[in-house]
């Protein structure tokens, strides 16, 4: 599945599935009712291989939103007429749409947490290393996300990376210590 809880409570699931098209297609019927798509992806395995490399494009895409909206933010533009800006560009993309409200408004209710983000971002880089590929978006969105666990933060959604990249939001543990505050 790649999909939103949002997309789930609405019947709008994208279903990817692997294992015998035999019995991907006795199945079919069934998950039609509970999805918008459903796309045979072939052997056992291969859909949890493109779940992977959809959710480390998503991590990725998340990561960088958050840093072209927490520069914007440094600048001091107005961060709606900055997402309206990316909305009309090539900066467009469907993380925009579900998150870049969220980073602005600095709600980052989880519907797909850190955590997982980071989770799913090791698996992906795991299949780069197996087959000697350098994927270095990948490798710094996962320690990104990684950085969020160690600062406390994995349990909020994916898009409170953007606490990690606005200015003056979040100071590391070291940085707290150093200044006395826990």
């Amino acid at each position: 599945m790649a999909s939103s809880i949002t997309q789930a409570r609405e019947g709008k699931l994208y279903l990817m599935c692997g294992g015998s098209e035999k019995a991907f297609r006795k199945a079919e019927p069934i998950l039609k009712e509970l999805a918008a798509s459903v796309r045979f992806i072939g052997k056992a395995g291969e859909a949890a291989k493109v779940k992977a490399l959809v959710n480390m494009v998503m991590n990725i895409n998340t990561a960088g939103l958050a840093e072209g909206l927490g520069l914007g933010d440094a600048l001091g533009l107005d961060l709606e007429m900055l997402r309206n800006v990316f909305a009309q560009t090539g900066a467009n993309s469907r993380v925009l749409e579900t998150d870049g409200e969220d980073m602005q408004n600095r709600d980052h209710s989880c519907f797909f947490s850190a955590a997982h983000a980071a989770k799913d971002s090791a698996i992906a880089c795991e299949l780069a290393r197996q087959f000697g590929l350098e994927l270095p978006l990948a490798r710094a969105t996962k320690e990104q996300y990684e950085r969020m666990i160690a600062e406390g933060l994995g349990e909020l959604d994916k898009s409170g990376i953007a606490e990690l990249t606005f200015k003056d939001r979040h100071k590391s543990r070291g940085e707290r210590e150093r200044s006395g505050v826990s």
